[in-house]
């Protein structure tokens, strides 16, 4: 008789809201099902002489939770599936963002950019001869315009300073006579310089970063001349809001500011914000980085993912923090009775991302702009390659033990490929406690949705 046992791929999450049941997802075959604490117990300790009728056993095996494969026949299951996941994904559309400037009028303490670039008095930004090279250079990049993705991020250092006001008018206008628009990852403290940019058709996306209610913020995003950011700040955001753009507002959070963020939704709660579908308030932990000098981290106090859930739950607003998508993902495959989409990449620097800056050099990822030891390549009338750069980071989970064994894996796509490489675990364990927060908000809401 064959050796069924259940699966080293199962992932059980216990249903908050429900008495005893589990929702089960299966890490390679996508499966999600609800069940009895009953039938958890019976996989969980599966022998011959299970209550399980053979029906059922046949159903379970099915599905993937029960499986006559040893851990190394399932993980080597994992290794095919993922490589071809992988070439699948090599034809995602190529995903550009541009390096406006390096320069930036903040001084925020756990800033991961090079200092000595970020912080220069030299005004370092593009000109329009390196935009137009810059957009000649997406071309060669990925020739076929219909696989280039129609929006382009604006980063930086700060990509909307007013003193760049003309080179970012022009990187637009350009960019939308040739079909793109364009999202700005931004501090929001000049946003009001750049109003008559921010439409549907060009800017038509900002995301800004608010560390908490006004007294707290103001001592975290700290402007250079010392200039108190807050207020200004949340009235660029009723602007963009009055120019019907979305908004995204950030709250980086750590055990300083966590138990702050309920007082920051509430504040913008008031003002009618979260009233507006375009607007949306979510809070990302804060993690160490070897650009955070001494003096800087004694003004920061990380938090830990246990502690990062325990607190967003005990102040109700674990909705709010970032969840990789997991939401969403659970919701859709309960909703559509499909399995959960499966990835063998994070992001899109693994496959097809780039991101150009005012020298003319080519990364692969906004974590590492400005570091030369990641540059993937140089443009100008033509692009040359550091291919041993770019190898280094096309890759996927079957390049590390610890995911090809992990059941979460294919689910997570092993995490931030830059935080993988310092060999910083933190995603690890910070996705597997933010999961199993997930599926229950994704439980609720099929809840919700179904009454």
């Amino acid at each position: 008789m064959e050796n069924i046992h259940l699966s080293y791929y199962t992932i059980p999450v216990k249903l908050e809201d429900e008495e005893n049941k589990y929702l089960l997802v299966h890490g390679y075959t996508g499966a999600i099902d609800i069940v009895d604490g009953n039938i958890w117990e019976e996989l969980k300790n599966y022998s011959p002489n299970s209550a399980l009728s053979p029906e059922a056993t046949q159903l379970l095996q099915k599905r993937g939770y029960l499986t006559v494969k040893n851990k190394e026949e399932e993980k080597d299951y994992v290794i095919r599936l993922a490589q071809v996941l992988y070439r699948k994904e090599l034809m995602r559309q190529t995903d550009f963002t541009w390096i406006i400037t390096y320069n930036c009028n903040f001084r925020c303490p756990y800033c991961f950019e090079k200092r000595d670039v970020k912080d220069s008095n030299c005004n370092i930004a593009f000109t329009k001869e390196m935009v137009d090279r810059a957009y000649i250079a997406m071309t060669q990049i990925q020739p076929q315009f219909n696989r280039i993705r129609k929006t382009i991020t604006l980063y930086g250092g700060e990509p909307l300073l007013a003193v760049n006001r003309d080179i970012v008018e022009y990187i637009v206008e350009k960019g939308h006579e040739l079909g793109y628009r364009f999202v700005a990852v931004t501090n929001g403290y000049e946003l009001d310089k750049f109003v008559d940019l921010l439409s549907v058709d060009k800017i038509y996306k900002v995301q800004i970063t608010i560390d908490g209610p006004k007294e707290f913020h103001n001592q975290r995003r700290i402007h250079y001349k010392d200039i108190e950011t807050f207020d200004k700040i949340v009235d660029n955001i009723l602007i963009a809001l009055h120019q019907n753009i979305e908004v995204s507002v950030r709250m980086n959070t750590d055990n300083e500011n966590i138990d702050k963020f309920l007082e920051l939704e509430n504040y913008f709660s008031q003002l009618g914000c979260l009233e507006n579908p375009k607007f949306n308030l979510y809070s990302a932990s804060i993690t160490d980085n070897e650009e955070i000098s001494m003096s800087e981290q004694k003004q920061l106090n990380f938090i830990s993912g246990k502690s990062y859930i325990k607190i967003h739950k005990q102040q109700g607003t674990l909705n709010s923090c970032i969840n990789y998508g997991i939401v969403d993902s659970i919701y859709r495959a309960i909703i559509q009775q499909k399995a959960i989409a499966l990835r063998s990449t994070f992001c899109s620097s693994q496959v097809s991302g780039y991101v150009l800056d005012p020298f003319g050099k080519i990364y692969p990822c906004w974590e590492v702009v400005g570091k030369d030891d990641y540059l993937i390549g140089v443009y100008d009338s033509s692009i040359e390659w550091k291919n041993d750069n770019l190898y280094q980071w096309r890759f996927n989970i079957c390049q590390n033990e610890d995911c090809r064994q992990c059941p979460f894996a294919l689910l997570c796509g092993g995490g931030c490929p830059y935080h993988r490489m310092q060999n910083n675990k933190s995603h690890c364990i910070l996705y597997k406690q933010i999961f199993c927060a997930a599926v229950n908000m994704a439980y609720r809401k099929f809840k919700a949705a179904s009454n």
